[in-house]
């Protein structure tokens, strides 16, 4: 298997942590087996790291509540983006650090309060959901729901969440990663429908929010044919003569 699929991957990851390697300057990383073609300036280096151990440690374990749990102890690169206790199941009952909130606002004014306490048999309900379905491209993007909504881990809870996804459609292996939307306008949408599930109070509602989701996701041909297209050096383009005025934030 060459590099060129999972560099896509692995950049498609990133975004949900502000990953600003390009997808060229990762397969690099990985064609070198270094992360020096990454930018420094950020969490690009851990979160590349880390999406690699993360991987390794689930294609050891298999997807389980387990497995869900050695991707999360996996993320343990020194950066502000990663858990001062991988793989650590929140419990705000006897950790503070563990009480969290998810902002759905700018303003602060509207937030989803994950359960204060995840077990690990919370984690086994989600898998033995998935086991128990028919085992379809929707139902893998409905364990990435579930697991980001649910928050078990301190941090890096999203990524833990996709990696856990391609476990359970066991594309890990074969290449043919999931991943999020490939334009940045969908992937912003993608991320509010995410929020709408945080918001989402009854099985209706999830539902919904479920299926806007899904309809931002590129379809199956579509993903393979952005995971095999070939990564070439980049090119700023018309940008680099022109003064650029931010809107997409």
């Amino acid at each position: 298997m060459t590099n060129t699929a999972l560099a896509r991957f692995i950049a498609s990851l990133g975004t949900l942590n502000g990953y600003g390697s390009t997808v060229y300057q990762t397969k690099l990383a990985l064609d070198r087996q270094s992360p020096a073609p990454l930018r420094q300036d950020n969490s690009d280096v851990a979160i590349f790291t880390d999406a690699l151990k993360g991987i390794a440690a689930v294609e050891v374990t298999g997807f389980s509540a387990a497995g869900i749990i050695a991707i999360n102890r996996a993320f343990d690169s020194p950066s502000p983006e990663e858990s001062a206790m991988p793989g650590h199941l929140r419990n705000a009952y006897y950790n503070p650090d563990d009480k969290t909130a998810i902002l759905l606002d700018a303003h602060g004014k509207a937030a989803y309060f994950p359960p204060d306490v995840v077990t690990q048999a919370d984690l086994e309900t989600i898998v033995g959901q998935y086991r128990d379905s028919a085992k379809a491209e929707a139902e893998a993007w409905r364990v990435f729901a579930r697991l980001a909504k649910l928050q078990p881990c301190q941090d890096g809870n999203k990524r833990t969440a996709l990696i856990a996804a391609n476990a359970a459609y066991n594309t890990l292996t074969s290449g043919d990663y999931l991943l999020l939307p490939i334009n940045d306008l969908d992937r912003a949408e993608f991320m509010i429908a995410l929020m709408r599930y945080y918001q989402a109070t009854d099985s209706a509602g999830e539902a919904q929010a479920f299926a806007r989701l899904l309809a931002l996701l590129p379809s199956p041909a579509a993903r393979r044919q952005a995971l095999a297209a070939p990564i070439t050096p980049d090119d700023p383009g018309p940008l680099a003569t022109r003064r650029i005025k931010r809107t997409f934030r």
